[in-house]
């Protein structure tokens, strides 16, 4: 495989280059996603995942128990 296959295969398989929001921006995020509605809403048992638009980019909020993690989709 070349090196443009193999990237496009990770692409496949992994989705979209993310970052985990950490801290004060995490915080900030969360208060505005309680403002608005999710696009999505998923649940596997184990965990809750909401997907939410704001302000041109796609974020992921995962809830696993009492913690949760926010992900933004970033722009290639």
């Amino acid at each position: 495989m070349t090196k443009e296959e193999i990237k496009a295969f990770t692409r496949r398989v992994m989705g979209p280059p993310k970052r985990v929001l950490a801290e004060q921006e995490k915080e900030h995020m969360l208060t505005i996603f309680r403002l608005i509605d999710p696009v999505e809403s998923t649940n596997n048992q184990s965990s809750f995942t909401e997907e939410y638009h704001y302000a041109g980019k796609t974020y992921y909020v995962h809830y696993f128990g009492s913690e949760v993690e926010i992900e933004e989709v970033l722009q290639e």
